[in-house]
């Protein structure tokens, strides 16, 4: 009898995996910082990034930024996406306030 894989013989695509979201040590001291509110919208924005990650790869549509700076509730941020982990990492934060 012949071996036949089931996920081959069902016609299953891949599921995309999922995204980490990683805020380097050296970073926490400054997210921590942040008023409540604030960090919460840069969280979620870094969340939501990670979860359009994914969908994105696990499409055809490979094509896409790897860095990506962006502002978000007066703070200017740095993401980086390593694929290959499926991690976006936040590799710059700089609170508006924190310049004053």
């Amino acid at each position: 009898m012949d071996s036949v894989d089931s996920i081959d013989s069902l016609g299953f695509e891949p599921r995309p995996r999922a995204f980490t979201v990683l805020i380097p040590r050296a970073l926490q001291p400054f997210v921590d910082r942040l008023p409540s509110e604030t960090r919460q919208r840069v969280m979620a924005e870094l969340f939501r990034l990670a979860a359009q990650s994914s969908y994105r790869l696990s499409g055809d549509n490979g094509s896409f930024t790897s860095a990506l700076r962006l502002e978000v509730a007066d703070c200017l941020i740095r993401v980086e996406m390593d694929v290959a982990r499926s991690r976006l990492m936040l590799t710059q934060l700089v609170w508006q306030k924190f310049r004053s």
